[in-house]
């Protein structure tokens, strides 16, 4: 099996230092006149102010690095507790996020986190882009550090990108949720200082032989199968979020797509010897 690696320009690698994330120290804040936004962000505050008459994303004093930090709350909000949110890039475009043209290692920051009952928590970081072969948007890698427990002083962490495709993105999408179970009103998760850093090449790969997703558009169950074993079988729709995430030891699996929303969605398999593949599926 062949393997040949293309290294990133230098003036690519170069760029890492400036294309970063858009106050990803959340320094900047603006006045929305009920509330403070952070500058480039978009947040669950408009929600929670009109329902709940306060901002579920305030600015906190001092940063981790800097002056400001951000604080986000899962709150009672009407009828049901709204999960405080916050992503970085305009959310009412077609592709939410910020413009980034860089394959970076890794996704780091600094948190604290204050769940109430089983909450948890997830920082989660997206690159895409166009695909010309699949004539698609596709998920390029992933970067996910999920909070299962209390963190009451600052903790930095370093999450590794996975990457799904050997292209370069066009996009980015960085999202904060302080809670991924059942909401309980009250969790708060600080974040500061997110970022990414360093640079890995593009590994051209031997495809996974007879890899298919049928049927394809699908409507309550599709079939992942091969010709030789898998490892693991991840599903992430087009904002990059894992939905589905298997570790298997077949030539295939049956995967239950009847309530996942529908619109496009990338699924990899990992073969035993690391190798993986991608295809698009989309969910009618």
């Amino acid at each position: 099996m062949r393997h040949s690696t293309l290294l990133i320009p230098a003036l690519l690698t170069a760029s890492l230092a400036s294309a970063q994330i858009p106050n990803g120290g959340f320094e900047t804040w603006t006045n929305n006149v009920n509330y403070m936004e952070p500058a480039q962000w978009w947040t669950t505050n408009a929600v929670t102010h009109q329902l709940a008459g306060t901002a579920s994303c305030v600015p906190g004093t001092p940063g981790a690095v800097g002056n400001h930090h951000i604080a986000i709350t899962s709150m009672t909000a009407g009828t049901i507790v709204e999960v405080g949110r916050a992503t970085c890039g305009d959310e009412i475009t077609g592709y939410p996020g910020f413009p980034y043209a860089a394959r970076p290692a890794t996704f780091e920051g600094q948190v604290q986190y204050a769940p109430q009952g089983g909450d948890a928590a997830m920082v989660h970081a997206a690159l895409w882009g166009w695909n010309s072969q699949m004539t698609a948007r596709e998920v390029i890698a992933v970067a996910t550090f999920n909070i299962t427990a209390a963190i009451p002083t600052w903790q930095p962490f370093s999450i590794p990108f996975t990457y799904l495709s050997g292209n370069t993105p066009d996009t980015a999408r960085v999202f904060i949720e302080a809670s991924m179970n059942t909401p309980v009103d009250g969790t708060t998760i600080l974040v500061d200082d997110l970022h990414f850093a360093g640079a890995v090449g593009v590994m051209e790969t031997a495809p996974v032989a007879g890899f298919s997703v049928q049927p394809n558009p699908v409507a309550d169950r599709a079939w992942v199968t091969a010709t030789e074993p898998l490892a693991r079988i991840t599903v992430m729709d087009a904002s990059g979020r894992v939905v589905l995430d298997h570790p298997v030891n077949a030539l295939g699996a049956g995967l239950d797509t009847d309530q996942w929303v529908p619109g496009v969605y990338a699924v990899r398999v990992l073969t035993r010897d690391g190798r993986s593949a991608v295809q698009r599926l989309v969910k009618r």
